[in-house]
């Protein structure tokens, strides 16, 4: 199972950079570098330093559920020995059986919910998503809400893998 870093500082980190959090400019994550679709961020240094790279969708969808903004991350926290945990913000609560599928180029992949999140429940198959989304162009992630809305959210992966690279050189 991959290591699954919740930390206070973890999820606020992620809510900056998905503009939910206004803070000051000291405790405010660090662009580090914008990829085409992707950006990749740091936060904080020493053993506390997080790094992460972040892309919104290109489609978001259906329109009529209210949700906060979907993104796609993939985070390393160095002194937790992850180097690229990915991790979905669907937006709203999903249901606790719910599958959450991910499709880059006919290229299938479930992920596990967490209230408004999804993970990969597998270290290889982390691993193994990586390496399709560096491959892939497109990646259309479903799921399914706790009121039984669907969502079908599709991001460009154009600039992933500079931005994930960038992310590692940055958190080192």
């Amino acid at each position: 199972m991959t290591k699954h870093f919740n930390s206070a500082s973890a999820i606020f980190v992620l809510l900056l950079a998905a503009g939910s959090v206004s803070t000051g400019p000291a405790s405010a994550a660090e662009l580090v570098s914008t990829h085409s679709d992707w950006k990749a961020y740091r936060h904080g240094t020493g053993d506390q330093r997080m790094c992460f790279a972040v892309s919104e969708p290109s489609e978001a969808g259906p329109n009529n559920v209210k949700r906060e903004s979907p993104h796609v991350y993939v985070t390393a926290w160095p002194k937790a020995g992850i180097k690229a945990e990915i991790s979905v913000l669907v937006g709203l609560a999903l249901k606790k059986s719910a599958e959450i599928e991910v499709n880059i180029d006919g290229n299938r992949f479930e992920l596990f919910p967490d209230g408004d999140r999804a993970y990969v429940s597998d270290a290889n198959d982390e691993l193994k998503l990586l390496d399709a989304m560096r491959r892939g162009r497109s990646m259309t992630i479903t799921a399914t809400s706790t009121g039984g809305q669907e969502t079908r959210d599709t991001y460009s992966l154009s600039g992933l893998t500079a931005a994930v690279q960038s992310m590692s050189s940055g958190c080192s």
